[in-house]
């Protein structure tokens, strides 16, 4: 006869199986994995090329110049060609080892609507792209409600963070499946925690996020199942806070808090990883776990809440510590 204590060591086993497989799945995927970044290095003797918007600030432009590291030419994104210039001479000091990389871009402001996205990829539509970061977004800590803020407020964060990356990757699509006859290509949207956790005050920034993420699911199914597989995936970076010197108000860096370049690295080393959703530095796929694994809604929303009031509070003062 089965005794009692073999019935609950048994069942103890199986309800450990789903910690220890994500235990060993954290260990594998932050420590043990070797990069794919490699892998997108296919394609014509030209080389592959890697798109990558918001680039003239921030994770943007760290990221960049870790493509650049990695083998890659790089086609840039900017609002401001001026800035965009002095971007491409600071990225070429950075990685003079890559001199000879091809580092191209062109400029659009993404809170603008009515975009000619087809002209706008036209001087690029031959290259070999295997990679794409839709790294540009923003949001701001005005404190305002959805109410308070004008109609052009509102449009230019839905633009900027969902629109643009939408529409320029309906427009780099038919090239990117073309390219995916040589070599895998990825596609990256880059998301935010506000996306889980929809804090008060970024309402809108942290739904366009939530589009984002639904986006990046209904697309790699699109290119993976229906009449694929096309070569095309496409992966969520799931963000939370970084240090960025051109920030308004920059948050310190600490170990929650990484550097872009930090980051940009974490994002390399993910890049290729097979997961639609994934965290590039490892401390917050552990504060992610706990939002959306361990903490209450309402515990989540309670923290949101008064984090968001020091936040919006030492933004007022132009500092954040």
């Amino acid at each position: 006869m089965v005794s009692a204590v073999n019935v609950l060591a048994v069942l103890g086993v199986l309800l450990a199986i789903p910690h220890l497989y994500r235990i060993a799945s954290f260990v594998w995927l932050y420590i043990l994995r070797p990069t794919s970044i490699k892998r997108y290095l296919h394609g014509p003797k030209g080389g592959a090329y890697a798109i990558v918007t918001g680039a003239t600030d921030g994770i943007g432009k760290a990221t960049a110049a870790e493509l650049l590291r990695n083998g890659f030419n790089v086609i840039l994104h900017g609002r401001n060609e001026a800035k965009m210039q002095k971007v491409v001479e600071e990225l070429r000091a950075r990685v003079p080892e890559k001199k000879d990389a091809d580092v191209r871009y062109f400029i659009a402001d993404a809170a603008q609507g009515g975009h000619d996205f087809e002209k706008i990829i036209e001087p690029f539509k031959d290259l070999h792209i295997t990679l794409v970061y839709h790294n540009v977004g923003g949001s701001d800590m005005s404190g305002l409600r959805l109410d308070e803020r004008t109609t052009e407020n509102v449009q230019g964060l839905v633009n900027m963070n969902a629109l643009f990356p939408l529409f320029l990757n309906r427009a780099l699509l038919p090239h990117l499946r073309r390219n995916a006859k040589s070599g895998p290509v990825l596609v990256h949207f880059v998301g935010s925690v506000a996306g889980d956790i929809a804090p008060p005050r970024l309402a809108v920034y942290a739904a366009t996020k939530g589009f984002l993420e639904s986006l990046t699911r209904g697309l790699d199914n699109d290119e993976l199942f229906f009449d694929g597989p096309t070569g095309v995936r496409y992966t969520y970076l799931a963000v939370a806070a970084v240090h960025s010197d051109n920030h308004e108000a920059p948050i310190a860096t600490s170990v929650t808090t990484p550097t872009t370049e930090t980051f940009a690295k974490g994002i390399i080393r993910r890049t290729g990883c097979g997961r639609r959703r994934v965290a590039p530095y490892w401390v917050h796929a552990v504060m992610q776990y706990f939002i959306n694994e361990v903490m209450s809604d309402g515990m989540i929303d309670q923290a949101g809440a008064e984090e968001m009031r020091g936040l919006i509070a030492q933004a007022k003062k132009g500092r954040i510590m």
